[in-house]
């Protein structure tokens, strides 16, 4: 039997995320396999994936349930060692007293939290964000709000191909278009985070910009990017995991990547000029 894939892989979310993030991911996933607008061969099936992941994760209730069925399911809570969820671990064993009033707290938060859902709309996992939300701006008939981009890498599946230089990437969703060619005007979205802390520096979703431009292989951009984009397809999305001397080296870009440092990109091919 098939196994049942992570709801929040599929959302493209880490199992942290906000309310606004699930929202966010959302929106940028039907930009990309909504049938009634993609022009991608599986939409449709991706989409349903879609559409039962964001159901779920986006009500309370529903995913409180489903958090439980996965700390079950990888043993967050049974044998002799109690073992707790990633976000609560230690590399110390816990004695058997602190391990149970951990598991009281847990157990007390989670029924606060399931209980209290029923008002409105909240996150299962966090409390409700106090920073006021921004107006919603005015879209032409048929236009999508370009989502906010996500403070920490969203969680991909699979293992990385690796290349001669060193180079890193994961194909999150292949492209059915064309293979850019050097000298090409690549349209690109992205979103960029350290792999050290996973902190995010910079996104071309950052409030007031647009998708990014630049010729292929030109030495435009860093050397991890001409490498990354040379082998996609128009319409593809992928993880690249560059090492400093395909970016920024011993220089780094202060103040917001220092020297020596990996990155991590979630990248979208959108068109060629």
């Amino acid at each position: 039997m098939a196994k049942e894939r992570d709801r929040y892989s599929i959302l493209q979310v880490n199992r942290l995320a906000d309310e606004d993030e699930i929202e966010a991911s959302y929106l940028r996933l039907a930009r990309l396999y909504d049938p009634a607008v993609s022009r991608k061969p599986r939409a449709a099936a991706r989409w349903a994936q879609i559409k039962d992941a964001y159901d779920v994760l986006s009500d309370p209730r529903r995913r409180a349930e489903y958090d439980r069925k996965l700390a079950r399911q990888s043993g967050a809570l049974v044998g002799p060692e109690i073992r707790l969820p990633a976000f609560l671990g230690s590399p110390y064993t816990l004695t058997a007293a602190a391990i149970g009033l951990v598991v009281i707290a847990v157990v007390g938060l989670t029924l606060a939290s399931v209980l209290g859902a029923g008002g409105g709309k909240e996150s299962a996992v966090s409390q409700p964000s106090l920073t006021p939300s921004a107006p919603t701006p005015t879209l032409a008939p048929g236009q999508t709000p370009r989502p906010a981009p996500a403070a920490t890498p969203p969680p991909v599946v699979g293992e990385p191909v690796v290349t001669a230089s060193g180079l890193q990437y994961l194909e999150i969703a292949p492209g059915t278009g064309p293979t850019p060619e050097p000298g090409q005007t690549i349209v690109a979205e992205y979103t960029g985070w350290l792999q050290s802390d996973g902190s995010l520096f910079d996104s071309s979703f950052n409030e007031g910009r647009t998708p990014f431009e630049f010729p292929l292989g030109q030495g435009r951009v860093i050397k991890g990017w001409d490498e990354g984009f040379a082998t996609m397809q128009v319409g593809g999305t992928r993880r690249l995991i560059i090492p400093p001397a395909l970016a920024y080296g011993d220089a780094g870009q202060p103040p917001k990547i220092p020297a020596n440092a990996t990155l991590m990109f979630d990248v979208e091919l959108v068109g060629i000029k």
